[in-house]
């Protein structure tokens, strides 16, 4: 019976395929980044790719650690195939970490693009997308970067340190992105990417042995789009008003003038926010609550904060410096851009639903009129190491 089980198991065996798109790892070149640009003839597509003998602990090579190859295609499919043409090895796309749009591209729109990465097997949903701000996606990937040998590696962590130290950017995958555009009452908001230039080129190996590389990639603002189009940019400023309105903030860093000279700098620990809809007279209004938690990292002058009134003296002054920044990006977003990008027809959508039918067909032109109000709390956690001023002489 035992002879028997065996030769039905070992016949079958013979049906049973094995892996059948499995490709050995020397046969595949492994895409990081990838850059998406509008062109005549439809589409250039770049693909970073890593360059495995100048990678490699066993060798030392003077090369550089990627390979840029690019296409044009009339659609991103046959843009990415042709590749094939220049590439020895098949390009492999699952471990790519960001995707940079072209200013211009982004400003064509997204969706089919976005359609592409979500139906094609190959590719992950867990990497991001930026925007190539003044600049062609090409141009971004061209750069070489310091500190992180592999660029598109660079511009993946360098977004995820700035979301979690600095309240300027966040990140965005590819489900969010889509479910941004599908919503009536939100907009998305990306990162921009700018090539910072004092000089000399980057694209070299030569540059990265100077101590101060003179072209370098940075994040300098969130683009603003309109469903899936590219509408206009905040700055600075405004990025972080929006980011503490959406509540995305996970550590910043403020400061406050308690005079006209001498300053206060908070490091923001912690801050939420709680957008809450209203409507009265079938005219609906947003109140936007935010509690911060910040400690106090730098003081200038003589200011003795151990006092409880100066505590809630410098409360109020980042409460006010808060305010202002939330100020800002809410006069922009409803001035200039006309985009709900903080999400309040959601919030309208999901207290009144009846209300909301009414309104969706028309927010573009309803959300600038909108009332919206803040109401901000600032905890004061630690004060530091030190209480009172150290160069300040007790009388």
């Amino acid at each position: 019976m035992k002879a028997k089980t065996l030769l039905v198991f070992f016949f079958l065996l013979l049906f049973v395929s094995g892996c059948w798109s499995s490709h050995e790892i020397n046969t595949l070149a492994i895409s990081i980044a990838t850059g998406l640009d509008r062109t005549e003839k439809g589409y250039l597509i770049s693909q970073q790719v890593l360059n495995p003998k100048a990678i490699s602990i066993r060798f030392e090579r003077n090369e550089a650690p990627v390979v840029l190859f690019s296409q044009e295609g009339e659609n991103l499919f046959s843009a990415v195939r042709k590749i094939t043409l220049e590439s020895p090895r098949k390009i492999y796309n699952s471990h790519i970490s960001i995707i940079v749009f072209g200013e211009d591209m982004a400003k064509s729109g997204l969706k089919d693009a976005l359609d592409f990465f979500i139906r094609d097997y190959e590719y992950r949903t867990d990497f991001y997308f930026i925007i190539a701000k003044g600049a062609t996606a090409n141009e971004v990937l061209k750069i070489l970067t310091p500190l992180e040998s592999i660029p598109g590696m660079k511009l993946h962590q360098s977004l995820d340190i700035s979301e979690n130290h600095w309240g300027l950017t966040n990140s965005t995958n590819i489900i969010e992105l889509v479910q941004l555009i599908l919503a009536d009452g939100q907009n998305p908001v990306l990162p921009g990417i700018e090539i910072t230039s004092r000089g000399q080129d980057s694209d070299n190996l030569e540059a990265l042995k100077a101590v101060d590389v003179k072209k370098r990639l940075q994040y300098t603002s969130m683009g603003v789009f309109h469903e899936d189009k590219l509408i206009g940019w905040l700055s600075e400023n405004e990025a972080k008003g929006y980011n503490y309105i959406t509540g995305t903030v996970k550590n910043n860093i403020e400061y406050a003038y308690y005079n006209e000279k001498n300053q206060i700098t908070f490091e923001v620990i912690r801050s939420d926010s709680k957008i809450i809809a209203s409507c009265q007279d079938e005219k609906p209004s947003i109140l936007v609550q935010i509690k911060a938690v910040a400690n106090i990292a730098a003081i200038d002058g003589v200011m003795d904060i151990s006092a409880d009134e100066n505590k809630k003296f410098i409360a109020r002054l980042l409460e006010k410096r808060l305010n202002n920044l939330c100020g800002s990006a809410l006069q922009k977003a409803q001035g200039t851009l006309c985009s709900d990008i903080f999400g309040f027809g959601e919030a309208i959508h999901r207290k009144y639903p009846e209300l909301w039918k009414e309104l969706k067909s028309d927010w573009s032109r309803g959300f600038p009129d909108l009332p919206v109000d803040f109401e901000i709390t600032v905890e004061i956690n630690q004060l530091g190491q030190i209480k009172k001023p150290m160069f300040r002489k007790e009388e």
